[in-house]
């Protein structure tokens, strides 16, 4: 059997690879940067939600069965270029630095993967010009290594702000569609500033809270247990207060109806999620459909999800629309014993 095809070393990535490995089907991963653990090992993600566990105890794992399988073959920092039907599965182009090789795969699993919504263009948050306005995947690493301090002068702050849906139910910047996962992460981030560092304040600007199934429970915790302040409304600005220490953020309480101006030390942006550049380059390298939103779409979204509809093409993770790593991991194993099973048939 011809190797199957993992693009993506990301959760669902290593997933699929580690459940092909497992089974006996020869592998071969291929990931466009220079490193396995996609967005959560580039971020240095800190605890995940809902139960606050170390993202270590997830990823750690993952990495440590793709990098000790013999059958698994990693290809980093490499690129598909291109990809054509052969007789049972496909002929791909991969690209290294200059190099461009020609491989025989049976089966081809796409787990491509999500960016962050750039907040820079969001250019009214002043992401970009002022250095303590902040993404929230950045924030990742200040808790990961407990410091929680102003990029501007390296003070702890006082009061930190979260502002949920930066480019996500943002129809002038065509991202109409809820990320799923700006309220449950920004509130994790809140709840571990505040355990850390119980003298900081620690608010958080929502349009609606959206913490589906079990990370309902996180919300309420994090009001009643850990002192989170919310505050439905919009923020239209951010500009620097009086004196140019600190930051202002200037909008609307919408449950009071009136205007609301608040000094912060730090604010911290919820990016969305978009379709990344990988998945934008399958998409048109194997002629895939996607959605309004640019993300693949399986043929049954609702029966089997890991389906492209196109024989030997399978697709796991965020490739087909925003997810939590289980989800990402869970459609991984998915869609690994389908492209055995096609593999093998």
């Amino acid at each position: 059997m011809n190797p199957i095809l993992v693009l993506g070393g990301g959760p669902a990535g290593l997933s699929a690879a580690g459940e092909l490995a497992a089974i006996g089907a020869p592998t071969l991963l291929v990931e466009r940067e220079s490193y396995l653990g996609g967005n959560p090992v580039r971020w240095q993600y800190s605890l995940l939600a809902p139960d606050l566990h170390p993202a270590e105890d997830v990823m750690g794992p993952l990495l440590r069965r793709v990098e000790g399988s013999a059958s698994i073959e990693r290809r980093l920092g490499t690129t598909l270029v291109s990809a054509e039907r052969s007789a049972k599965g496909y002929r791909v182009g991969l690209k290294n630095a200059d190099t461009v090789e020609t491989r025989e795969v049976s089966a081809v699993i796409l787990a491509t993967g999500f960016d962050h919504f750039d907040s820079r263009r969001k250019f009214e948050y002043g992401y970009g010009r002022y250095p303590d306005v902040l993404d929230f995947k950045e924030v990742e690493k200040m808790l990961h290594e407990d410091r929680i301090v102003r990029p501007s002068d390296g003070q702890p702050p006082k009061r930190i702000a979260w502002i949920l849906c930066v480019g996500s139910r943002d129809v002038q910047v065509g991202n109409p569609w809820c990320c799923r996962m700006g309220c449950v992460v920004s509130i994790k981030q809140a709840v571990e500033v505040r355990q850390k560092h119980p003298e900081i304040d620690a608010y958080v600007y929502y349009m609606d809270i959206r913490t589906y199934g079990l990370w309902e429970d996180l919300y309420w915790k994090s009001m009643q247990d850990h002192g989170v302040k919310f505050i439905r409304g919009r923020i239209g600005q951010v500009t620097l207060a009086e004196g140019g220490s600190r930051l202002l953020a200037t909008g609307e309480d919408t449950i009071l109806s009136r205007p609301t101006e608040v000094p912060f030390d730090m604010i911290i942006l919820a990016s969305g999620m978009e379709p990344s550049a990988g998945t934008r380059d399958v998409a048109s390298l194997f002629g895939l459909p996607v959605g309004p939103e640019g993300f693949l779409t399986p043929r049954e979204s609702d029966l089997n999800p890991v389906d492209s509809g196109i024989p030997g093409l399978f697709l796991a993770g965020a490739a087909t629309g925003p997810k939590a790593i289980p989800d990402a991991v869970t459609e991984g194993m998915g869609a690994a014993l389908r492209a055995y099973q096609y593999a093998r048939d």
